[in-house]
């Protein structure tokens, strides 16, 4: 029996709750979903934090989930997903935060600030939207998640030149769309 398929028995009793099983997964895998975060996150306590939070989620839907591929590539895309939301989660406080902080005086909320601030948000996510499913992949976790172009190599399985041609073949559509739409980037 090769790896991919032990993996997938020992993932089958998992699924019918058999703790054992899910300890020798855990154990397989935990260090290199910690290696893979802390890529990113740079911070061994919150790198075990999230991978455990990994884990704990793979445990408490192990019913639903079906692995088509082999089961560290379903970790690792895990893993990637938790970092992902993490980060954001992360980014939206610290600008939120600084947002009060710095601009809480010069920067008055009203309803028509907050009006446009949506509208904008709208317009340039249906942009995005709008974009090739891979660039706009790629333009989302560079321009939006902060990730760089080694990063995303790393995580879509790409080389980074062809990440820099999904960029720009990405910033080539939104200047068209932008081109169109000139009036929504003027005040």
């Amino acid at each position: 029996m090769d790896k991919n398929h032990s993996d997938l028995y020992l993932f089958e009793k998992v699924k019918s709750g058999d703790q054992k099983s899910f300890d020798l997964l855990f154990q397989k895998y935990y260090n290199s979903l910690c290696n893979y975060a802390y890529l990113y996150l740079k911070e061994n306590a919150q790198t075990e934090e999230l991978v455990a939070d990994v884990y704990l989620k793979i445990w408490n839907n192990r019913q639903s989930i079906e692995i088509r591929t082999n089961l560290k590539s379903y970790f690792l895309r895990s893993t990637h997903n938790e970092v992902i939301s993490y980060l954001r989660k992360s980014r939206l406080q610290t600008v939120s935060l600084e947002h009060n902080s710095d601009l809480g005086e010069v920067f008055e909320e009203t309803p028509e600030t907050l009006l446009i601030n949506k509208e904008t948000c709208n317009t340039f996510g249906s942009m995005i939207n709008e974009l090739p499913k891979q660039a706009g992949l790629v333009f989302r976790l560079h321009k939006v998640d902060g990730l760089s172009y080694k990063q995303i190599a790393e995580v879509l399985e790409l080389s980074i030149k062809t990440v820099d041609n999904h960029m720009g073949r990405a910033l080539k559509i939104i200047r068209k769309m932008c081109e169109l739409k000139p009036d929504f980037f003027k005040e």
